[in-house]
Parts: C-alpha cells; structure tokens; sequence
C-alpha cells in the first residue's frame, strides 16, 4: 500500500528542516516523496507537519493553519540574526520597568499589522533568499508585509531581563521579529533566546515523534503516520458517498445537500471545505448555488 498522511515531528535545536525531511524520506524507503508543511528555523525546536505520498501536495493548507510558539527572550542587545547565534549590533540600558512596559505593548502587536521579516530569513527579495544577500556582505532591501497575530499571552519574568511570552499567529509571521520589534520600542534592543513552535492547528508538540525515535527507530515510523482525516478535523468537513467520491475525483461538483456534515473544524470556513470520501480527500470550495466544487483531491488506497 502507498504511504499517503501526515507525520509530527519534534524538530530539536541545530538540526536544519531540510534533514528531518530526508530522515523520514530514509525511514520510509525508496520512492516515497515527503515534504514538509512549514519549516522552522536550524536554532529553533517544536513541531514539524512533515507529508508522505500524495500528502505533499496539501502543504498549503498546513502552512495555512495558526501557529502556537513559546518564546524567551533577553532585552539590552540586538543581534545579527535576532536570535542568539548572531552577532551583537546594539546595546543598550533596559528599563527598569521592563514588565510593565511590555504588557503596554502587546495590544498594539496584535490583529492584523505590516511586519519587517529579519534580513536572516527565507522571504525572496530580487530573485534572491534574504539570508543569501545577507550573508553576502550586503542588506537586503525587505518589504514590509501583512502578518495576522491572534494573541500574546502567558507574560513571563525569567530573571537577569529575560522573558518568555506565548504567541498565536498566522502563515508569514516571525517570532524573531515580535522580539526585534519589542526590543526598539523599548529603546534597549532584544533578541530571541529559545523558540518553540508548540502546535500547528489542531496537531500538538506533546504527539510528535522525536527525532532520535526517528534516526534509531526508522522502520516503526510508517506506523505514526497519520491519516488525511487528521488534518481535514482542522476544516469545516463533510463526508461522501462512493458514487460522490467518484464524480469529486473526476472534477465535477457535488449537492451540499447529499454530503453528510461531520465537524465544523478549528478555523473559519471563509467558503471552503474538506469532504472525506472513500479513498479521497478533497479540499474546495461551498458555492452559492449549494454546491461543493473541489480544488485539491488527495488519492489513496484505505479511507482517510
């Protein structure tokens, strides 16, 4: 049987995204494609969304789920890479009142905002990755861009000005830049200390694989792979018929009213949907008409 699903992984510090790819890629065996569904950084640590099979090609509706991370951060530096491994470039006093002026700011982080990525960062900037350029010697000229953050919580004192604070957020958000930004309103620099990214939607840290499991143990992990109905509880989802399944595979819309309605999902349905079939996921659109048209169908051999 082909290996079609999803499997968590818990990315540790200093390992790349592109090597817990090409470990689950070894422990599966030849011919099975993997991919991921939103890389994290080589000094941050959390879950992963990694895809087997046919499942790489719903990567966008992962890296399209909210994101959960715990971040601590150190005040009265900025650095580099606005993480610890880079090189200090601003120092500056820290105020006394640190705590008190960081819950102030907060409010004014989320909701829907324009957000400079680091110049250490994958966004394209003229054809070239950010950290290429910068690496170069050069400073890439980034565009601000529209980021979504749902919530900063959980404000914690750590000592010796450190910090750690909880943030929701949607696709295209950097962590490292709340923290940058944190730091120059509060006129004494800051820099991201340990980040993990502690959900992505519904799928949680706590059930991910570790990585040693995964280099130790690779023939136990096609067990953990899990079924396309794991990611379709995130959506407004239906349910089909056979004869149905076969007219979505096909391209072809299906009456609302003949699907069977099974959860409405973590996330607003915004006019989408997932409909579950026999040896099918399907991921589309809910027309005015009452009719469900898809736009991605995912083929495997046992029901989802």
């Amino acid at each position: 049987m082909s290996l079609c699903g999803v499997f968590l992984l818990a990315k540790p510090v200093g390992i790349r995204s592109s090597a817990c790819v090409a470990a689950l890629k070894r422990s599966l065996g030849r011919g099975v494609k993997v991919g991921h569904g939103g890389a994290l950084d080589s000094t941050a640590q959390g879950l992963m969304v990694l895809l087997a099979g046919t499942a790489t090609r719903v990567n966008d509706l992962v890296t399209g789920l909210p994101k959960l991370y715990e971040v601590e951060f150190k005040l009265g530096e900025e650095r580099s890479t606005e993480d610890f491994s880079g090189e200090t470039t601003f120092t500056g006093p820290v105020p006394a009142n640190a705590a008190e002026l960081i819950g102030d700011l907060i409010p004014g982080l989320l909701g829907a905002r324009l957000q400079t990525p680091p110049d250490i960062s994958a966004v394209w900037v003229k054809g070239k990755r950010a950290h290429e350029i910068a690496r170069s010697g050069e400073r890439p000229e980034i565009t601000p861009r529209p980021v979504h953050i749902s919530s900063v919580s959980g404000l914690q004192s750590l000592g010796e000005d450190a910090f750690r604070i909880a943030v929701r957020c949607k696709r295209g958000t950097y962590i490292r830049s709340i923290v940058r930004d944190i730091g120059r309103a509060l006129g004494c620099g800051a820099y991201v200390i340990s980040l993990t990214r502690r959900s992505i939607g519904g799928f949680a840290l706590e059930a991910a694989a570790s990585f040693n499991d995964l280099e130790s143990r690779p023939h136990e992990m096609a067990e953990r792979i899990l079924p396309l109905s794991k990611l379709a509880s995130n959506f407004y989802c239906y349910e089909c018929s056979p004869q149905i399944a076969v007219d979505l595979k096909s391209g072809k819309t299906a009456p609302l009213a003949e699907l069977q309605f099974l959860w409405p999902g973590e996330e607003s349905p915004e006019g989408k949907a997932a409909v579950l079939g026999q040896g099918l996921f399907s991921y589309g659109e809910i027309l005015a008409e009452g009719l469900f048209r898809p736009l991605t169908n995912i083929f495997f051999e046992d029901k989802p």
